[in-house]
């Protein structure tokens, strides 16, 4: 290690490595992160986030109390979910003086390719690192590594001042590539990334990714493979639009590039021009270009262009930081296809979770379920319908404490246990969602939900319309929508306790009269609740929307109402269960 980097680790932080150390802190959800440099003797910390204070300010330890050092030992990463029970650590004094137990390092190295110490997450609980968090720590790793042997290499060489600045501007790309980059979720933000960091980077024109598929993914059947390009919402590119589709092979710069696997690089646009006189070019913009394939572990993924303003011949640095782009680039890429199809995976089981609704001749029902957008696409909102052997109609909506797939799997067996005492047992709703709290007790269901259990009775010669029973255990009341207009919000009184809370809990039918030609509308607080705002402002904001389109179809109905209400971006899941008695 350098005289420099000595400097920064005894006592000192490095502002640039402790930035990587926040970034793993943010990425992995931990309180703590170093950038770790093995020396003998120590362990020095030129990079930390969210050590004890002491070791914050001194910013090294000895050898004795660092899990660090193993990852030189292996020269490879360690990856512990709890150091007590791990052969290689489980003597560590970092254990009983540091209280550190999960541990997940990758080896950084130097310019000579020496791996010097380690980029590492923390917790002083057990902990199960996952796959993305894995990737994630690489990742930034390998940034970490890069601006490292950078400076090694600043240091070795001595070059002046000119290449010192190029090197620090390297410095800069690459860490805005790390940063940029490490945050996408699907392919249209690596494309939004990826264009702005080459923007004000790179200095570029324009830039773009084109990724390989088959062909009958965009309608031609047992066609070859093609390259698509991935087009930002905002792209004003018109020359990769009307190229947004190339053949997977070398008569085009991008597909020659992913096939043969090398980058192709033109100093000005005549020359490829004169290569490839066959493209469109009406609308070609920009003179030097380059195109740089997206490979992640041997995988082609697709490819990277660049394209600049004016004639700009690029030298070996250009070229360096152009393949670590690209790198970064690929590994994004594959993270949100793999991200894409875990997403597909919950939807669909969130699908398998909420049933198909029932037919009546009488009742018109509908249903939606929205996922919130900044997390995965499945959590704890249901809804459900059961026409009883009487003629009867029970509906439920409810809602599960969290929003993760663990509440999902809580909503699952509440949902099914549920439906079940609903379709065995005759008595009101009330009697059923006290069964219901018991069960949850008796079978170790570990959770808290909110919910709406109505039932609309069977059709009585002497009322005109249904009878409508329910019970409220803590949730937003049920609104009522005539066909004149009015709009009730069914709240009589205080909302029972939620469930799942305590079993023995005393619980009240309610009755309304549901006329002909009426809506019920079961939600859940997704629909109405926002951040700072009072509840009672977003039930007006329901009943709003509820006399505009009354007149609706239940179908038509629901869309409209959350087309209102809530839009494209969701912050909390959604689920509403619509019930309209035909006049």
């Amino acid at each position: 290690m350098t005289g420099a980097m000595v400097e920064a680790g005894a006592g000192h932080g490095d502002p640039s490595l402790d930035r990587y150390a926040r970034m793993v802190c943010r990425a992995l959800g931990v309180g703590t992160a170093t950038v770790t440099i093995i020396e003998p003797g120590r362990a020095v910390f030129p990079g930390a986030c969210g050590l004890p204070e002491d070791l914050q300010r001194d910013r090294e330890s000895p050898l004795s109390h660092s899990f660090c050092k193993q990852v030189v030992v292996e020269q490879g990463p360690v990856i512990v979910a709890d150091a007590r029970e791990d052969d290689r650590l489980r003597d560590n004094l970092a254990i009983p003086d540091l209280g550190l137990i999960a541990y997940a390092g990758w080896p950084i190295s130097d310019h000579t390719g020496t791996i010097v110490g380690s980029l590492c997450a923390v917790d002083g609980a057990p902990r199960q690192w996952t796959d993305a968090q894995i990737e994630m720590l690489e990742d930034l790793a390998a940034a970490c590594s890069a601006e490292i042997s950078e400076r090694g290499l600043r240091d070795l060489a001595a070059i002046g001042e000119s290449a010192a600045q190029d090197l620090s501007h390297r410095s800069r790309v690459l860490l805005a590539l790390s940063e940029g980059l490490s945050a996408t979720r699907t392919m249209t933000d690596v494309a939004q990334a990826v264009e702005a960091i080459a923007i004000d980077q790179l200095g570029c024109l324009h830039a773009g990714i084109w990724l390989r598929n088959d062909g009958d993914e965009i309608g031609a059947a047992q066609a070859p493979e093609v390259l698509t390009f991935v087009a930002p919402p905002t792209t004003t590119w018109e020359s990769a639009l009307r190229n947004a589709v190339l053949p997977f092979d070398d008569t085009n710069p991008m597909g020659g590039a992913a096939v043969h696997g090398h980058a192709e690089y033109f100093s000005d646009r005549s020359i490829q021009n004169a290569l490839y006189p066959h493209l469109d070019t009406v609308k070609q913009v920009g003179e030097a270009r380059s195109f740089q394939p997206l490979i992640t572990r041997g995988q082609v993924l697709g490819t990277l262009a660049l394209i600049w303003q004016d004639p700009h011949p690029l030298s070996e640095q250009d070229r360096v930081t152009i393949e670590a782009l690209a790198s970064y680039s690929a590994q994004a890429v594959q993270r949100a296809g793999l991200l894409q199809e875990r997403l597909d995976a919950l939807v669909t089981l969130q699908s398998a979770l909420l049933s198909d609704l029932p037919e009546s001749e009488c009742l018109e029902l509908a249903a939606r379920y929205r996922p919130a957008a900044s997390r995965d696409q499945v959590g704890g909102d249901w809804y459900d319908a059961v026409v009883m052997p009487s003629g009867a109609t029970s509906l439920m909506v409810g809602d599960v404490v969290g929003h993760d797939i663990a509440a999902a799997a809580v909503m699952g067996q509440l949902r099914t246990m549920l439906r079940t005492i609903a379709w065995t047992l005759r008595d009101g709703p009330a009697a059923q969602v006290r069964r219901l709290d018991r069960a949850m007790e008796d079978l170790d269901v570990e959770g808290m939900a909110t919910l709406v259990y109505a039932r609309v009775d069977a059709e009585d010669p002497d009322v005109e319309g249904r009878v409508l029973r329910w019970t409220n255990a803590g949730h937003p009341p049920p609104m009522l929508v005539t066909a004149a207009g009015e709009v009730t919000f069914l709240d009589d009184g205080t909302p029972d306790l939620m469930v799942g809370v305590q079993p023995d809990t005393e619980r009240l039918d309610r009755t309304a009269l549901l006329p002909p030609g009426a809506t019920l509308l079961l939600y859940t607080d997704g629909l109405v609740e926002r951040r700072g705002e009072s509840i009672t402002v977003g039930l007006e904001r329901l009943a709003g929307a509820a006399q505009r389109y009354q007149t609706l179809g239940v179908d038509a109905f629901l869309d409209a109402v959350l087309g209102d209400l809530v839009g494209t971006e969701l912050n909390d899941d959604v689920a509403v269960l619509a019930v309209h008695l035909r006049a």
